[in-house]
Formats: structure tokens, C-alpha cells, sequence
């Protein structure tokens, strides 16, 4: 993950009005999946916080992890809110965190992330998340596929990997569906599609994906 691009990112556009509002992903889930309020939902890659912020304002506590201090920051700006008893904001690498010091995790969230790092580290990351959930705690994913109008623009980097603004590893939906499902879950929902997260003129083919311990 390029902490450098990121933190400089959000330094330029954390506060943005169109990265500020929840992502359709975001508003998915809670109507689908995180109704219960009080439920407990760790994000990985949580940027400026804009969906943290959105689960929070529903009651549910959340956990917001990213690399970028800068967005982190951002999203400490919103702990003095109503929101603020049920956000956490922290400056840590989730693929590396150790989840069990949480206690019971009904949920893992991950929207734009997962193609941000590399294949090894998803091989890492995986087997992690399984082992933290408590059971039938959900793992839910929205991420670009080799389907993406984006796939091979730009630099190329390693297998499914380019480099444009910033580097993103796409992700072969068939292959991780498969390695997803030999680590054990349940497979609760799954569409591979465009217009499910329009932003200018930027309509990306998406794996959105719902798992069950």
C-alpha cells in the first residue's frame, strides 16, 4: 500500500464533498446485513472515514483502520460528533494488525482496499480475518476486478497490478471466490458488475461479495 500517495492524498482531498458522503457499498450492507444496533464492525482501509462514519451514525461500533495518519486525522476531527463513542479511528497496517485482541468481531469491511495490496499479503490477511470472526461474523468486500475498464492501463507493476494516480492489484474474481471458500466460509452473497459505485466518469466493474463464518 503507497502510505505516501494516500496520506498526500487526503491531505488534498480528505474533506472533499464527493468522497465525504457514504459509498453505495456502505449503504448496502447496513440494509442488508449490519441492522443490528450495537453490532461490532472492523474496517480495513477506512480513508477519510466516510463510511465509518455512516455505520457510527447507525449505532453500530466501529473500528476504522488505515495506513494514512492524514486520514485518520480526518476522521479523529468527528470523535467530538454524536458519532464519537462508537468510532475508533486507528493508524495501523491491517494486514499485519493481530485481530484478537478485539474480542468478538461480527464483522469485517472492505470496500477499494483489498486491490491496494499485494497477493501475498491477501494470502496473509485471509486466513486472519476467518480465524477473528466470531461465528457467523461476516467478511464483506467491494473491490475492482480484471474486468475493470482500468485493468492494464498504466504501468505495469506484477500480475494484475498497474500503476496509474496509484497502483492497484486487480483481482481475479473466480480465483479469490475459490481460495475464499477453502478457508472455510459461506458464501452469502456475490455479484461481479458495473454500476454499483459511479464517481464522475469512473464506473468501475466491482466484485461485491458477502461471507459467512
Amino acid at each position: 500500500m503507497d502510505k505516501k500517495y494516500w496520506n498526500n492524498y487526503y491531505q488534498q482531498h480528505g474533506k472533499d464533498q464527493g468522497i465525504s458522503v457514504c459509498s453505495t457499498f456502505a449503504d448496502f450492507c447496513l440494509k442488508n446485513f449490519f441492522s443490528k444496533k450495537g453490532i461490532n464492525v472492523i474496517e480495513l482501509g477506512s480513508g477519510n472515514g466516510r463510511d465509518a462514519v455512516y455505520f457510527a451514525h447507525h449505532y453500530i461500533n466501529v473500528i476504522a483502520i488505515d495506513q494514512s495518519t492524514v486520514a485518520i486525522d480526518i476522521e479523529k476531527e468527528k470523535l467530538h460528533s454524536e458519532v464519537g463513542k462508537y468510532l475508533q479511528p486507528m493508524a495501523l497496517d491491517f494486514v499485519k494488525e493481530d485481530y484478537s485482541i478485539y474480542g468478538a468481531i461480527d464483522a469485517f469491511y472492505s470496500r477499494f482496499t483489498i486491490h491496494s495490496i499485494t497477493k501475498e499479503d491477501e494470502e496473509l490477511l485471509l486466513p486472519n480475518l476467518y480465524q477473528s470472526l466470531k461465528k457467523n461474523g461476516l467478511l464483506c468486500i467491494e473491490v475492482r476486478t480484471v474486468k475493470d475498464p482500468l485493468y492494464g492501463v498504466g504501468e505495469y507493476c506484477s500480475k494484475d497490478t498497474f500503476l496509474t494516480d496509484h497502483k492497484r492489484r486487480f483481482i481475479n474474481s473466480k480465483k479469490f471466490l475459490e481460495s475464499v471458500l477453502k478457508l472455510g466460509f459461506d458464501l452469502v452473497y456475490f455479484t461481479e458488475e458495473n454500476n454499483l459505485s459511479v464517481y464522475k466518469d469512473d464506473n468501475p466493474v466491482l466484485m461485491r461479495i458477502v461471507l459467512r463464518k
